[in-house]
This record gives structure tokens, C-alpha cells and sequence, in this order.
């Protein structure tokens, strides 16, 4: 039998076999598993001549690798969602490229209509140029132009965007942010940081509803095409959780998602009396999200040491450790774990000095640190006693490699430090940063295992390489663990959720330099198919 998209022949009981299975559970790998509707009911070996599954449709996955279904636990996913209505500029490796391709796409929008974008990088352009606010004038039709960075924590913006939002040569540097200016004292059109970006930002029109949801919709369907059954969510837009719920209580959230509310809610939770772990089987509140500092990528990650070829540049505090605390002791309040931006090493110190001062929280709720692309070797013992999650990004990895090197030198030697933080025991839970990298969960295991780039073979660190099945772990069961659902998600065991995938080959046994090869072949979500090749014949 062929089982078509959105389980139209699935049996409410239905038994997998002839597979290998990897149920995470102690290296425990079966070659059958039997669901009832949305929940797996037995794995074992040879279920499929158990008289106990006789009732049960057999479906021979002729060797197929089964694995938990993907979770990406750092995403901003409404964004995400959204970015299919931008021009991306990622991959290009030139201003004169990008320039061309906003024209192309400013073309197609109405007259006052706004041009958004992302992906912007002068650092891997071939000729580092720093772009202005002129350069986008002539390609935008007199439209007003807004395009992030590729790690967006810098945006550039042309004049009429720039008027829009009433920033001249008298407007200061806001706390945390930076408006880079011309030699006449005029903004360039670069700005750095969420609160000087910010200003033009939020004066961008929301989507409509049609827009919106068309855009989700297609998120969705390119998820469900990478394996991913679930992700927990940054956004810090207005409005996102309003819009997720409003899916979760039609029934069309379309993934288990955790939520992390932006620290600025904070008072608004409290209110509102919402805490930890509340919502259902698909939208449940995890946390909040906090700044500390920028990216590697503008120059703006906090560090103890300053950037190679700068003057004074060790980065940007965006908040500091008493702002920190003073969110992070409400949020305790409401046993609201805390997920803390931290990129440059001084930044990562400085959230440890938080969580230091933090009385411990209860029912799984855990707190963590977003990206820690850098550590100082001394703070590890500290990140291990404070029992925070490492949450990383290993995508990020190859696209800093040049950068690491350019900027920080041999201090490169405690960025990505995948291997020696699970050889001491921190957990981790890897994601994607999506939209700043793919959302690409096997593209994600094979920068964690090889820790370098398509058919390079210069590997950045190759000490702090791991294996394919830790990636996998931390793709699966770190993201449930980081969220307090560890006893629930991750695993494919016996009263689990029925959230699992189909992989070409077996991702934990071939060469590393054949995983980036691995498809997916199939996406189950509570039971059913959410994608399904067409290679793929049952």
C-alpha cells in the first residue's frame, strides 16, 4: 500500500516494522513499534507476529530508520513564518548581488509598500563594504526599505524609512543600540541593536490575517518537509502568542510549540496570574526570553577581551546583570524560567552571575542560556552548578568559522564547545535560530558531527566534534528536556505522543560526510503523516 499525505489510509491502529528504530532510551534501538491513534502503545521486536497486534495494519518500513521527531528549540517561528513574504539575501557574497535582488523584488510590491528583507553580511561579502542608506534609495522605487542582517542584530534602512520613523542627526544612541552615523552626522542607515533598530521596526504595518496565515501555513508545510514536529518559539513581535493561540484553539497550531514570552511581559504574566508549563497538548508557556548582549556577526557579543582590529570594541551590553535580576526574580515569582540571550563570553558570565543569585525552580522548569557561542573555560563548573541548559545552535558554527577567526583569534578555542560541555555533563538542547539559519534539523546534526562546511575539510575545532547520536539526542530529547518534558516528548516509548520520522538511511551508522545526504522520508505528528516523499513506497 502507498499511504498518502495527511493519513487519509491510515488504521487508527497501525503497526511499523522491518525498521530501525531509535527510541532514545538508553541507546534501546527495536525494529517495530505499534501506535493506537496518536500515541505508540509497544515497541519490541518482531511485534508484527505478536497475536496481541493482530488487529493492528501492518506497514513494512523495508529498513527504513525510524527516529523521534525533530525539535528545534530556538526559533523565532511567527517570524519565520513571515520571511516568505522578504527578500532573502543570504548566500550572497556581494552588496552589488544584493542590491540587484532587492530591485528585482522591490518590482513586484505596491508604490508605498514596504521592502523587507534579511541576510545581509558585509563580513562575507568577497570585498567587505558597509552598505548606506543611499545605496538601498536607488534599488527601492521611493518605497520605504527595511533589511535585516543575517544575525539581525543590525538592520538597514533606507531615507524614506528613515523619515517614516523621524531619526535625524539629532537623535542619540539609544541604551543598548547604536545609530551608525555619516561623516555629516546623518544617520547611515545602519543600526545596531533591537532598541535603536527598533525605532523604524515598529513602524512597520502588521500583515494582514491573510497574509499571516498563508505565510504560517507555508512554514508549516517546509517544517513538516525537514522533520521537525515542534519548536520552541522567541518571537517578541506583538500580537504572536495572541496569533498562536488562536491557532491552538482552532486546532491548527500544526506543531508542539513552546513559547517564550519577551522579557518586557513580564508584568503582564504576573497580572495575568500565568505561569509555567500552562496551555495544552500543542501551545504551553515555557518562559521568558531576555537580551544580554548582541552577535558575533555585528560586532555587538559581549566579551572580556575586545574585537581584533577594533579600538574598544568588546560589545554591547544590552542588559545588564541588576536589569537582568530584577526580571529574572519576578519571572521566579511565577516559577517562569528565564532563556537568556548570551553570545560573547562576558555576556554568558554575567547571566551565570544571575542564575547564581536565583532561588531554584519547581515541576521541570529550567533555566537557560540562548546561543552561548562562547565560554570561558573557568565558568563551565559554574554553568554545571547552576543546572542551566546550554541552548545551541550548531548551523551557527560553520557560518562563524571565518568570523571566529577574523575577530577573536585564538579565544576561538572556547566557541561551540559541543564535546566538552556534554563530557561535563551540561545539558544541551540544540536548535536553529530560524529564520538567521535554516530550519534544517540533519543540517544542524551534520555541523555537529563534522564542524565544517559542504566539502571543506577545514575543521573548525575538531576536538569538540560529537557524535552523530548525541546531535540526534539533542535534536530529540535535549529540547524536551529543556522545557520540563522530558517524561512526555523526545522518546519513542510506550504512552509517548506518536511524533516520529522516516530517514533515508541510518543517520547514527553512515559516514559523517554522508548525513548532510539523509532525507526525510516521512513526518508523523500525533499520529499522522504531516509529509511523505514520493520516493517513499509502503
Amino acid at each position: 500500500m502507498i499511504l498518502e499525505l495527511k493519513g487519509r489510509n491510515l488504521k487508527a491502529k497501525n503497526l511499523y516494522y522491518n525498521a530501525k528504530i531509535y527510541t532514545q532510551a538508553d541507546s534501546l534501538t527495536v525494529n517495530s513499534m505499534a501506535v493506537y491513534k496518536n500515541k505508540i502503545t509497544a515497541i519490541g521486536n518482531n511485534l508484527e507476529y505478536d497475536p496481541d497486534f493482530k488487529s493492528y495494519a501492518k506497514i513494512d518500513l523495508k529498513g527504513k530508520t525510524i527516529t523521534p521527531g525533530f525539535v528545534d528549540a530556538h526559533t523565532h517561528f511567527y517570524y519565520f513564518a513571515l520571511s516568505f513574504r522578504r527578500v532573502s539575501l543570504d548566500g550572497l557574497d556581494s552588496l552589488e548581488k544584493c542590491l540587484n535582488k532587492i530591485k528585482v523584488f522591490a518590482k513586484t510590491l505596491k508604490k508605498n509598500e514596504w521592502v523587507l528583507g534579511e541576510g545581509y553580511s558585509p563580513d562575507r561579502f568577497k570585498k567587505f563594504i558597509e552598505p548606506d542608506k543611499y545605496m538601498l534609495d536607488k534599488v527601492t522605487g521611493g518605497r520605504p526599505a527595511f533589511i535585516f542582517s543575517k544575525d539581525q542584530h543590525s538592520a538597514w534602512a533606507n531615507s524614506k524609512a528613515i523619515q517614516i520613523a523621524g531619526v535625524n542627526d539629532k537623535t542619540k544612541d539609544p541604551v543598548g543600540g547604536k545609530i551608525e552615523k555619516l561623516p555629516d552626522g546623518t544617520p547611515s542607515g545602519i543600526f545596531r541593536e533591537k532598541s535603536a533598530f527598533g525605532i523604524i521596526y515598529f513602524k512597520i504595518p502588521l500583515p494582514s490575517k491573510a497574509i499571516e496565515n498563508k505565510c504560517y501555513n507555508q512554514a508549516l508545510e517546509y517544517a513538516y518537509e525537514k522533520g521537525v514536529v515542534g519548536v520552541h518559539s522567541m518571537d517578541d513581535s506583538p500580537g504572536v502568542f495572541d496569533f498562536f493561540l488562536e491557532k491552538a484553539e482552532k486546532g491548527k497550531l500544526g506543531l508542539r510549540l513552546n513559547y517564550y514570552f519577551p522579557a518586557g511581559a513580564i508584568d503582564i504574566l504576573k497580572e495575568a496570574k500565568i505561569y509555567f508549563g500552562m496551555g495544552d497538548e500543542f501551545l504551553r508557556v515555557a518562559g521568558i526570553k531576555i537580551f544580554t548582549d548582541g552577535a558575533l556577526g555585528s560586532k555587538t557579543g559581549l566579551c572580556f577581551n575586545k574585537y581584533i582590529g577594533s579600538k574598544d570594541n568588546f560589545g554591547i551590553e544590552i542588559s545588564s546583570v541588576k536589569e537582568m535580576l530584577k526580571i529574572a526574580k519576578k519571572a521566579v515569582k511565577l516559577n517562569l524560567p528565564c532563556a537568556v540571550h548570551a553570545i560573547g563570553d562576558k555576556a554568558v558570565s554575567n547571566v551565570l552571575e544571575v542564575f547564581e543569585s536565583l532561588p531554584g525552580l519547581h515541576f521541570g522548569a529550567r533555566q537557560r542560556i540562548e546561543h552561548l557561542q562562547m565560554i570561558r573555560r573557568k565558568d563551565i563548573s559554574r554553568l554545571k552548578k547552576v543546572e542551566a541548559v546550554a541552548s545551541m545552535q550548531p548551523s551557527h558554527c560553520l557560518s562563524d568559522i571565518q568570523m571566529v577567526r577574523k575577530y577573536l583569534g585564538n579565544r576561538g578555542n572556547n566557541c561551540y564547545i559541543f564535546k566538552t560541555l556534554i563530557d561535563q555533563t551540561v545539558p544541551l538542547a540544540f536548535g536553529s535560530d530560524v529564520p538567521i539559519e535554516p530550519l534544517d534539523p540533519i543540517a544542524g546534526i551534520d555541523a555537529a558531527v563534522r564542524r565544517a562546511k559542504m566539502k571543506s575539510k577545514d575543521v573548525f575545532y575538531p576536538k569538540q566534534r560529537i557524535t552523530a547520536e548525541q546531535a540526534l539526542y539533542n535534536f530529540t530529547v535535549g529540547p524536551a528536556y529543556a522545557v520540563g518534558q522530558e517524561y512526555c516528548r523526545g522518546y519513542l516509548l510506550p504512552g509517548y505522543p506518536a511524533d516520529f520520522v522516516v530517514l533515508s538511511q541510518d543517520i547514527c551508522k553512515i559516514a559523517p560526510s554522508k548525513i548532510i545526504n539523509t532525507k526525510v522520508l516521512a513526518t508523523f505528528l500525533d499520529g499522522k503523516i504531516k509529509y511523505i516523499d514520493k520516493s517513499l513506497s509502503l
